[in-house]
Order: structure tokens, then C-alpha cells, then sequence
């Protein structure tokens, strides 16, 4: 654990090197899957350059949707993407989640559902546009990879990219199932004579990072900031112990500053707000925060200025974050209905 002194030292660089350091972005590379895309897995190796904030892509996929109109799944477009992971140097997953938990995060770390465009003539904005007519076009939509708490303040979790030594790889793995009835987590529901095929995707990936400049003898690092793994961890389903009217406990992961907690509720594979009551929990028996469906809904309107989609429900700590190592125990409870 670092020291106060540390920390100071470590406060210190961060300021100078955000006050200094060249912001640069980089184009990767676009990306194509053209053979057999759902399913497919799109692997993409990272420039070794400056400090990295984050990552910025822009999703294609063009689709042909033959013999009846398609209906979107809620989580369309984002969970065109089944799981998108980022591994580091030292093989830590800094991110590992679904295409549409990334977009919840963002939402959350926006305060604003994130990344709503206008792609229509109308002056509106609204989420990217998913064709559903019969005919071929394109799925379209922007999404980020924080890899630091806030790019432009805090840079905590930011990765120290410049070395002669090591790879990185980003990580992108497609749907299998664009068209599935019954399910949202495909990007189509439809009718029952509905099809999909997806023709092709392609990414364009950016990478976002500082490039530090020397300042007298030194290039200001905050070394602190480097070591700190800023973890998305998701991209797990559990499918036991569900019963209405009872409460589901989901365990915050010990040892760490927990920044937010986010959770799906599907029913039946349909995405759905049948929660009655929301607890944080410690060590058992002593309830933190608890809220019912409409103030836990009015919690999160108050803090994104909008909704996510129905069933999607997050508790965010980012303010102060939950240091699990204080506790035996720290447990969010759901009653399921």
C-alpha cells in the first residue's frame, strides 16, 4: 500500500504530466470479419506507445434481414459485441464484459446514456439507428474502453504503453445470435418467419494516450496511478438459486475499491424491472442502502439524466468508492418477482 508521501509524490506527477504530456490519438487499424462473423473473434494488437487512456471504436455490421420485419432486442446494438477483453502486459484483464455492460458503464460514467447520435434527417438524437426492414444494411455504433478512471483528471489505471518489450491485445468477440425469438440477448427478436444474416463486421480502433515530454531532468509519471488496475469485470450469468419473492445476493469482490456494481434481470430471456427491493448489505445484517423499484429507478434517473433500458439496474460508488477490505462481507440484495 503506498505510503502518504507516495501518494503526494504520485499527486504531483499526475498534475504535471496532465499539464504537459502531448494528447495523441492513434487509428489501429479497421478490422474485418467477412467469413462466418457470428461467433468470430476479432483480436487487436496495441500500439506500445505513451500513457493509454482509453480506446474508441466504431462498429459496422452490415446484415440482411430476409421475409419479415425484425424487432430490436433492448440491448441492441451494443450486444452485437458478446464480450469484448483487454489484457495487459502482465496478463491482467483490465476489461472483460459484454458489449452492452460496457455501454451501461459508460452511461453511468457519462451521467448521460452514452453515445446517442442522429443518423436520421430529423434534428433528434437518439440511439444509433438499427435497420429492422427486409433488405441489407448496416448496424452502426460508437463505444469506448476506459482504461483509466477519467482521462482527463484522474488517471488512475491509465497503462504505461511505452516499451521495446511485451504485447497487448484487445479482444472482440462477436454474437452468435443475431435473430433469436424469446431471447434479448440477441440483437433481433422478430416474427417467427424472420431471418438474419450477417454479412460482414468491421471495427476502426483508435487508441487514446498521453505522450509524456520531459520537464527539467525528469518525464513526470505517477507511478501510483500505473499500478492501479482500474477493473471492468463482468460478463457472468447466474442461472440458480432464483426464486420470486425471495432475495438473490450479489458479493462485491474482496480486496478491492469497488466504484460501481451493475446487474441484468432477465426473465425467461426477456429483460425485465421485476425487482421489488434493492439492499447493500454488510456483513449480513447491517443494510447500508435500500430502495424499492420506483426510488431505485429515480436514483438512477437522477444520477444519468435519462434511463437505461428496462432491467438494467446499477449502484454507483464512484464519489467514494466501497473498500471491501473494511468488512467481512459486502453483499447487494435483489428480491426477485
Amino acid at each position: 500500500m503506498a505510503g502518504t508521501n507516495d501518494l503526494q509524490a504520485n499527486l504531483q506527477m499526475r498534475q504535471m504530466l496532465l499539464a504537459s504530456a502531448i494528447r495523441g490519438s492513434k487509428k489501429i487499424g479497421t478490422f474485418t470479419e467477412s467469413s462466418s462473423p457470428e461467433g468470430a473473434t476479432t483480436r487487436v494488437k496495441l500500439f506500445n506507445v505513451g500513457v493509454v487512456t482509453k480506446l474508441r471504436l466504431l462498429v459496422t455490421a452490415n446484415v440482411t434481414i430476409g421475409t419479415a420485419t425484425a424487432t430490436l432486442s433492448p440491448k441492441a446494438p451494443w450486444n452485437a459485441i458478446k464480450q469484448i477483453r483487454l489484457t495487459d502486459f502482465e496478463g491482467t484483464d483490465r476489461v472483460n464484459l459484454t458489449g452492452f455492460q460496457l455501454w451501461q458503464i459508460n452511461s453511468v460514467r457519462k451521467r448521460a446514456p452514452a453515445f446517442i447520435n442522429n443518423q436520421g434527417l430529423s434534428a433528434v438524437t437518439t440511439t444509433p439507428v438499427t435497420p429492422t426492414a427486409v433488405g441489407t444494411a448496416d448496424i452502426k455504433f460508437y463505444i469506448e474502453v476506459p482504461l483509466a478512471f477519467d482521462a482527463e483528471s484522474d488517471l488512475r489505471g491509465a497503462i504505461l504503453a511505452q516499451t521495446a518489450l511485451g504485447e497487448m491485445f484487445l479482444n472482440i468477440s462477436w454474437n452468435d445470435d443475431f435473430l433469436a425469438n424469446g431471447s434479448d440477448d440477441a440483437v433481433y427478436n422478430g416474427a417467427g418467419t424472420s431471418t438474419c444474416v450477417v454479412n460482414s463486421i468491421s471495427t476502426d480502433v483508435y487508441q487514446d494516450y498521453l505522450m509524456p515530454q520531459v520537464i527539467g531532468d525528469r518525464t513526470p509519471l505517477p507511478l501510483v496511478d500505473l499500478i492501479t488496475v482500474y477493473e471492468l469485470n463482468g460478463n457472468q450469468k447466474v442461472t440458480d438459486n432464483l426464486a420470486n419473492g425471495q432475495q438473490h445476493l450479489v458479493s462485491y469482490p474482496n480486496v478491492r475499491n469497488v466504484i460501481g456494481a451493475y446487474v441484468n434481470w432477465m426473465n425467461n430471456g426477456i429483460m425485465s424491472n421485476a425487482i421489488s427491493d434493492f439492499k447493500l448489505i454488510a456483513n449480513g445484517n447491517n443494510i447500508l442502502r435500500e430502495n424499492n423499484l420506483e426510488s431505485q429507478l429515480a436514483d438512477q434517473r437522477n444520477w444519468i439524466n435519462g434511463d437505461l433500458k428496462t432491467g438494467g439496474f446499477f449502484m454507483q460508488h464512484r464519489a467514494r468508492p466501497i473498500e471491501t477490505s473494511q468488512f467481512g462481507n459486502i453483499q447487494w440484495g435483489l428480491t426477485l418477482n
